[in-house]
């Protein structure tokens, strides 16, 4: 992926707002010079590392889901409806103090 930037033709810049303009795409927008910036002066994207985690926890909560589902199809999954209504009125009770703040 690259990304063009064209200075020519901004109504209304001014010649700094054009020279800081062409500053930051040679910089990456880090405001260091090289950084982003591939082999041939090409800018690079580079997700963080809270793309990995997310795709990491998507997983997991699948497979937990998966289990879930199985545990119930073969009825081993029991739900104690006291716990159950404790944890609903628990919530409704933190989330209506939450909009009264």
């Amino acid at each position: 992926m690259s990304i063009r930037i064209y200075n020519d033709g901004l109504a209304g810049a001014s010649a700094l707002e054009n020279s800081r303009a062409e500053q930051l795409s040679r910089t990456g927008g880090t405001g260091k010079p090289g950084a982003g910036a591939g082999p041939g002066g090409e800018d690079q994207v580079q997700m963080s590392s809270l793309s990995e985690a997310l795709t990491a926890a998507q997983s997991q909560r699948a497979t937990n889901v998966q289990q879930l589902a199985a545990a119930y199809q073969s009825g081993h999954y029991h739900v104690d409806s006291t716990d159950v209504s404790r944890a609903l009125v628990s919530h409704a009770l933190e989330a209506g103090g939450a909009e009264n703040d």
